[in-house]
């Protein structure tokens, strides 16, 4: 009778542990992707803008995040773009943002989206002035 009832209390002990593995995992997967998703926003948004010291605060912050949370081959990228800008005050973005993109897609589950991004810039009226 002794015996059963240990056994049945190491499967329930092991089964809480597994539980609380999982279950930190999840969540620490969770924060990755929102700080990663953030840092993709920032840069599309930075990437190919006329004045770039508008968007400066958020582009300091996704290289910051990408730095800590991303892929050894996204911090690479993030500190090639980081030395470019500060060398020549000119950088491109768009290897970072596909390998983002491809690492998020993945993460989610998606298909990967072959081909090069567009990017979308909307010139409003009173910056012509």
């Amino acid at each position: 009778m002794v015996v059963p009832a240990l056994v049945a209390l190491a499967v329930v002990a092991l089964t809480h542990f597994f539980t609380i593995h999982r279950e930190t995992a999840n969540r620490r997967r969770e924060q990755r992707i929102g700080y990663l998703l953030s840092a993709y926003r920032g840069l599309s948004k930075a990437n190919n803008h006329p004045r770039l010291w508008e968007v400066a605060d958020e582009l300091e912050q996704a290289i910051s995040d990408i730095q800590l949370f991303g892929t050894p081959e996204q911090v690479r990228l993030a500190q090639r773009f980081g030395e470019d800008l500060g060398k020549t005050q000119a950088a491109e973005l768009d290897s970072l943002l596909t390998e983002l993109r491809n690492s998020l897609r993945k993460e989610l589950g998606m298909k990967a989206v072959p081909g090069r991004m567009l990017w979308l810039r909307v010139e409003r009226k009173d910056e012509r002035d």
